[in-house]
Order: structure tokens, then C-alpha cells, then sequence
């Protein structure tokens, strides 16, 4: 059972992804916006996220920069694997910079992906890991 945190501020999304990975046998917790993302690593370090780009407050694009200077300071925060599920052209030079310098970045979902796709990478991800 891995600690899954997900990131986004649509009701739907999150509690789709959520049946989906505590189905799977997952501990699941959610975050609205990037901010309670970062109030939730202080709490518990999760073993993967699932991270929306456009969410008020604070977005997954300031959350990843964050998540950067985090991992500088705490190893414990250096390397936690997530995903980007997002409606935004992920193919923006400035926007996959920020993504692919965070540590722990594995790829890009289009919001529309089936949620039980990034279960089995989330699956491969923890599998990989454990090894």
C-alpha cells in the first residue's frame, strides 16, 4: 500500500482518482491547490502524486518550483514521483522546463487520460522503487 497524495481542485477529478487508487489498495489524501499540497508533504511524504497545472491559489506550475527548492533543503522531499494531469498545452517550451527540472517529475497525462492509465504508471513507478 503506497501514500498517494492528489493534487487538483476539481471535485470530480479528485474523487474519481481517488476511488481509483483506494480501490487499488492505496491511503489516499487530497489537496485543492498547490498550497495545501505543500501544508500536506509537512504532515506525511507521500510515495506518489498526481498534480494538476491550473488550480487557484496556487498552481502545479508554483507548486513544482516550490517542490524544487523544497527538495534543496530536505532530502526527504528530493524525490517523490508524480504525475501532470492537465488540460494545458504541456508542450510549452517554458511550462515542460519547470516540470522536467522538478525532481521526482515522471510525465504528462492529458486531463482526459482514464484514471486506470495512471494507476499502472503509478503502479511501475512504486514497483521500480521497490526493487
Amino acid at each position: 500500500m503506497a501514500k498517494i497524495l492528489i493534487i487538483d481542485d476539481e471535485p470530480t477529478i479528485r474523487d474519481l482518482f481517488g476511488f481509483v487508487f483506494l480501490d487499488a489498495g492505496h491511503e489516499v489524501a487530497f489537496a485543492r491547490n498547490g498550497r495545501q499540497a505543500l501544508d500536506a508533504l509537512k504532515d506525511s511524504v507521500p510515495d506518489f502524486m498526481v498534480l494538476d497545472i491550473a488550480m487557484p491559489e496556487m498552481s502545479g506550475r508554483e507548486f513544482a518550483i516550490e517542490l524544487t527548492c523544497l527538495a534543496a533543503q530536505d532530502p526527504r522531499f528530493s524525490d517523490i514521483p508524480f504525475v501532470v494531469m492537465t488540460g494545458e498545452n504541456y508542450m510549452d517550451a517554458e511550462l515542460n522546463k519547470v516540470f522536467t527540472t522538478t525532481p521526482g517529475f515522471i510525465c504528462f497525462f492529458p486531463k482526459m487520460t482514464p484514471p486506470d492509465r495512471v494507476l499502472l504508471k503509478a503502479a511501475e513507478i512504486l514497483e521500480s522503487r521497490r526493487k
